[in-house]
């Protein structure tokens, strides 16, 4: 299995498999803003098209007095029933947070397909200038319908981190399987009826020539006799077809081995679980590429 895992794995299968996992979610994500914004455009057309007929109205009323021409009861009260009818000033309130809506379902439709373009453009494992924090919310857009249900998602994102030398693609994967996993951690914890809902908390922070990232929740934890093997390759507690692909062994391979940097765990069980994983600003110089030699 060690042999399986420090053979190079091809990039585009990696991603392929984890957009798997997750395109459910995602197309869900999707099309229930674009649901509420085909009602909100029905919505919008038949209140246009009683304003019209409203202003129509209005516009006829006023020619007939620029001409010199008297206006009787019966015109009064059609228009004022019209206007009855159409409710103007219900309709200016409601179209204003109508549009609102829309733009937000828009906006939110716009940061998924980013995201996702973001993460699964052709797979290279290079390693690259990358903005860290861009990755985390990438990640956390993908995700989002893992998590939305059971937890709260914190970004805390430190505004002065510097771009780092790495691989962009595996350290989505990174975070990928760290919010994954804490997003599972809360629901398990959920289903064992101990709380309603969870946070989880994404931190990055600038340590000097190094940066710092922290994946925390308030999930169900990892148990004593469980927190050594974690990052074991055969090491698993999920039933089969769980997770989001190759889990901690990989992540740690990334982490230590392709990016000279560390990560570490800690939990307690019923409380919660925070990863931390430390990262260089670049490689050393032989390791330029990102393989070891």
């Amino acid at each position: 299995m060690e042999d399986s895992l420090n053979r190079k794995m091809p990039p585009d299968l990696d991603k392929l498999q984890m957009l798997g996992r997750l395109i459910s979610g995602i197309t869900h994500e999707i099309n229930t803003p674009l649901h509420y914004l085909e009602h909100n455009l029905t919505f919008l057309k038949i209140s246009f098209k009683d304003l019209l007929s409203l202003l129509t109205s209005c516009r006829g009323m006023l020619n007939q007095i620029k001409s010199g021409e008297q206006i009787d009861n019966d015109q009064w009260q059609a228009l004022e029933q019209l206007e009855s009818e159409v409710e103007p000033e219900y309709l200016e309130d409601e179209i204003a947070k109508t549009l609102a809506q829309s733009l937000e379902g828009m906006d939110m439709v716009a940061r998924i397909v980013l995201a996702l373009k973001d993460f699964s453009h052709p797979a290279q494992q290079d390693f690259s200038i990358t903005d860290i924090n861009k990755c985390v919310d990438t990640v956390c857009t993908i995700s989002r319908h893992e998590w939305k249900i059971a937890a709260d998602l914190q970004l805390e994102l430190a505004g002065d981190l510097p771009f780092l030398f790495c691989s962009r693609d595996e350290i989505h994967q990174v975070l990928l399987n760290l919010v994954v996993n804490s997003a599972h951690a809360i629901n398990e914890k959920k289903e064992a009826g101990k709380y309603d809902r969870g946070l989880i908390t994404v931190t990055t922070a600038s340590l000097g020539d190094r940066v710092e990232i922290v994946v925390r929740d308030d999930g169900i934890g990892i148990a004593p006799e469980n927190q050594g093997l974690i990052f074991n390759p055969d090491f698993t507690t999920k039933k089969a077809g769980d997770g989001t692909g190759f889990g901690l062994s990989l992540v740690r391979k990334i982490v230590e081995e392709r990016h000279h940097g560390s990560i570490s765990c800690e939990s307690k069980p019923g409380e919660g679980t925070v990863f931390k994983v430390i990262l260089p600003h670049r490689q050393p110089d032989k390791s330029e590429s990102g393989e070891k030699k």
